[in-house]
């Protein structure tokens, strides 16, 4: 949800990437049906590894719902947004977490895109 809301909000000013240290086989279909009554695209596939190596790559680190080790990306900025996994919970209680997810990534968007101005 994170990766779909700041591709819809930031257009192609940020490039994002959705990873897991155990990856999904897919969106998972509470998500995907929560984003698209907000009007955000889905886009489906087989998630990605959190590797050290991939984690060397990014600008910085969103975990939604859990702590990261520090080994896997020593020197990478990064939240911890304490958001719960939205599979298997009843939809009103998925969308509630989508509506966090969107607020988050707004905030997000707007510091990024200061940060962005300032440099």
């Amino acid at each position: 949800m994170c990766a779909a809301y700041l591709r819809h909000l930031a257009a192609d000013r940020y490039e994002p990437l959705s990873a897991a240290l155990e990856p999904a086989a897919g969106v998972r279909l509470e998500a995907a049906a929560a984003l698209s009554e907000d009007g955000v695209a889905v886009v489906d596939g087989a998630g990605t590894e959190l590797t050290p190596e991939l984690a060397a790559e990014v600008d910085r680190i969103i975990t939604l719902g859990f702590t990261l080790n520090p080994e896997v990306a020593r020197d990478v900025p990064r939240e911890e947004w304490g958001i719960p996994e939205p599979a298997g919970r009843p939809m009103q209680e998925v969308r509630v977490i989508r509506d966090t997810i969107h607020r988050l990534v707004d905030r997000l968007v707007a510091r990024l895109d200061t940060e962005a101005a300032v440099r």
